[in-house]
């Protein structure tokens, strides 16, 4: 260590190829000018203390020359089998370049180790954007993905990776796509960190060693087992809601614990006319081009709300008005569907730009995460997708303007457990616009929201479960019968809960979209509530349906259930089949100083009988300490299995499920078909804090 703190730094080029900031991009930069197709621009990122003096890099990482460079063939056991056939040069920044003879390799079978000052850094050769960093993700990757692998695994990976019809085996591609984007992650290496603790710190980051460990998965899946839909493109309208948990130190000198929501809104473009961005996501088959993959791309601009905790208990809330319009969108990207109902897939999303007029603009940087959806097809198109993911992210002030932007000071980091439903848009062109008569006589529904702000309860979260049943004879008039679970935080930091009757009417209409080709009516939908509607609001909700209306979904916002999303499917009686349902979904918990965001990935619930089932929990949790401003970052979280007795009323379908402790309790339904579960959970603990969340489940062959 004194030799590295002594060294000089002797990176020539002035060019710091990672501290730009660029919207539309990833967080990873993009440092591949002037390549060949052939050649990769290498990047060498060490922790600190090997490297003091260097420039620094994103992450906290230094920019630093290897001593020396080898490329070679390994396989799950990471040691060298045999050299590749490269030629090595060095770029006019001082970077090096690797040229590969044979072609840039795709699979994780050949690597470039760096050696510096004694310490030893690999990556995979494979990258999608050919511009690799050798560093501890890069490290963490090899031994991880690689070295995790058995010898039957590996070459079950191999064989896909040498097969010779793309069409036959797209998974090959998963390795470049997951080099590339485990670079995009924001996670900074602490000082005094060397390689190996390195690696060890982001084994602790359970969004990242997850999303590193789904992906190795995906790699094996087979190629008969993956398919793709029939149709070149379909489009969806997407119903997105977001739970946010962190800390921030935009209003004060020190940090500050903040609960966020984002709800899917609508972005209005003023440029050469008026045009619209709605949430919405696409997917299209590149069977026609023989390559037997499904691709995925998504656009969803949101509005954001925020309430901000001070050590002393104080809070701030900030609106939409506030915060303005961001968007959540991806890259576009492949994805796996596995069984015709499991869509897989690997997503990066976009970096965005706020304030850009203003003296002090703002970036933020999201995480990549691992979607995996329900599909719901008809015949071999989609008609809806179902998922709920896990997102980190950070805000952070930009220097500079015009595009030529540089990092500055972190402002947020923040946490998000996601709801996204996305619903076929009716094909205006080819079946007529959406008709408010093709929805159901009857729907059960489930909803999840929080209310951020209120003078009684600055947090407030709910979800009720109930029915609609069309009213008066009239297409979309529905009454709305629903009971609603609450917990809630006051003023001066005391924990309560509530049971509000959530009956009203509620009102679903068409919300036209504004088009190149003119106004449609494509399965996007208006809610208003009677009880709690004033004239003033032009919708209680925003959201869609497919386009035969068994599935609806709304972004809730009003005074009464405040942010949040509602999910209605057509009514039914269906009893869950004695199998397992894989569960997702978002848990929100407050204990007397502690907020928690709980995201569920692997949850499972067990029907053992037609009274009986167990269910546990697994997935992420954040929690973070209000007097102190802790954040801990993302840990595992999971819960041995709970035995549950459970009834189902005989005219809505409805399921009700206790433990013999009292302990926990869910609501909900089971779809028509017995694919899908939405359900209401609630949960007290001894020791005072409290947990109200919304579970999507889907049956698992």
């Amino acid at each position: 260590m004194e030799e590295a703190g002594s060294r000089p730094n002797t990176f020539p080029g002035n060019k710091n190829p990672a501290d730009g900031f660029s919207e539309s991009s990833t967080g990873d930069s993009n440092n591949a000018n002037g390549l060949k197709k052939n050649q990769v621009r290498i990047t060498v990122e060490v922790p600190t203390s090997l490297a003091p003096g260097a420039p620094l890099s994103r992450r906290n990482l230094r920019l630093v020359q290897p001593d020396g460079i080898s490329v070679y063939r390994t396989n799950q056991t990471l040691t060298r089998i045999s050299s590749v056939d490269t030629e090595h040069g060095v770029d006019d920044d001082g970077f090096d370049v690797i040229e590969f003879s044979e072609g840039q390799p795709l699979g994780p079978d050949v690597l470039i180790e760096v050696d510096y000052n004694g310490t030893r850094i690999r990556a995979f050769a494979t990258d999608r954007d050919r511009d690799i960093k050798v560093n501890p993700f890069s490290e963490y990757l090899v031994r991880n993905a690689l070295g995790g692998y058995s010898s039957a695994q590996f070459e079950e990976v191999m064989e896909c990776v040498n097969s010779s019809d793309d069409a036959l085996c797209i998974n090959k591609y998963v390795w470049s796509t997951l080099a590339d984007q485990i670079q995009d992650f924001e996670i900074d290496i602490p000082d005094g960190n060397d390689i190996d603790s390195a690696v060890a710190l982001l084994d602790d980051r359970a969004d990242f060693a997850g999303y590193v460990s789904d992906m190795a998965d995906l790699a094996q899946v087979p190629p008969n087992e993956s398919g793709v839909i029939s149709a070149q493109s379909v489009n969806m309208n997407t119903v997105f809601f977001g739970l946010e948990l962190g800390r921030t130190s935009r209003f004060s000198d020190e940090p500050a614990s903040q609960w966020g929501t984002r709800r899917g809104y609508e972005e209005q473009l003023e440029s050469s006319g008026t045009a619209y961005v709605y949430p919405g996501l696409s997917m299209a088959s590149l069977e026609a081009l023989g390559i037997s993959v499904t691709t995925l791309a998504s656009d969803v601009p949101y509005e954001r709300a925020t309430l901000t905790r001070f050590a002393d208990y104080t809070p701030q809330t900030e609106g939409p008005d506030f915060w303005g319009i961001n968007s959540h969108a991806t890259s576009g990207s492949p994805a796996s569907i596995v069984n015709d109902t499991r869509l897989l897939s690997g997503q990066a999303l976009f970096q965005t730009i706020t304030g850009k007029n203003s003296a002090q603009p703002i970036g933020w940087s999201r995480n990549p995460y691992f979607l995996d959806a329900q599909l719901q097809l008809t015949g071999q198109d989609p008609n809806a997708l179902l998922a709920s993911y896990f997102v980190g992210g950070r805000a952070i002030e930009l220097e500079g303007s015009s595009g030529d932007y540089e990092r500055g000071a972190l402002v947020e980091e923040h946490y998000t457990s996601v709801f996204d439903v996305s619903l076929t848009k009716t094909d205006v062109k080819e079946e007529g616009a959406f008709q408010i008569v093709t929805l159901a006589d009857n729907y059960n529904v489930v909803s999840f929201s929080v209310q951020l702000g209120d003078s009684s309860f600055p947090y407030r979260a709910e979800s009720f479960v109930g029915t609609w049943t069309e009213s008066g004879g009239i297409a979309g008039q529905y009454t709305q019968q629903a009971d609603a679970r609450e917990i809630n935080r006051t003023p001066n930091g005391a924990i309560g809960t509530a049971t509000p009757n959530r009956a009203d009417t509620a009102q679903i209409g068409n919300r036209t979209s504004t088009t190149s080709s003119g106004p449609e009516e494509n399965g996007r939908l208006n809610l208003d509530y009677t009880g709690i509607g004033n004239g003033s609001r032009s919708e209680d909700g925003i959201g869609a349906s497919n386009p035969d209306g068994s599935i609806v979904a709304f972004n809730l916002n009003n005074p009464a259930n405040g942010d949040g999303i509602l999910i209605a499917m057509e009514r039914s009686t269906h009893s869950p089949e004695l199998a397992n349902y894989r569960l997702q979904g978002t848990i929100a918990g407050l204990g007397p100083d502690t907020n928690y965001l709980r995201h569920i990935k692997d949850g499972q619930l067990s029907f053992t009988s037609g009274t009986e089932a167990s269910v546990s929990l697994a997935g992420f949790q954040v929690e973070q300490q209000i007097s102190t401003r802790g954040l801990t970052r993302p840990v595992k979280s999971s819960s041995d299995p709970v035995d549950l007795t459970y009834t189902q009323d005989g005219t809505t379908g409805r399921l009700s499920f206790t433990a013999g402790s009292g302990a926990m309790e869910m609501d909900g339904f089971v779809s028509s078909n017995g694919e899908y579960l939405t359900l209401r959970i609630r949960e007290a603990s001894g020791s005072g804090e409290q947990y109200l969340g919304l579970l999507l489940g889907t049956l698992e062959d």
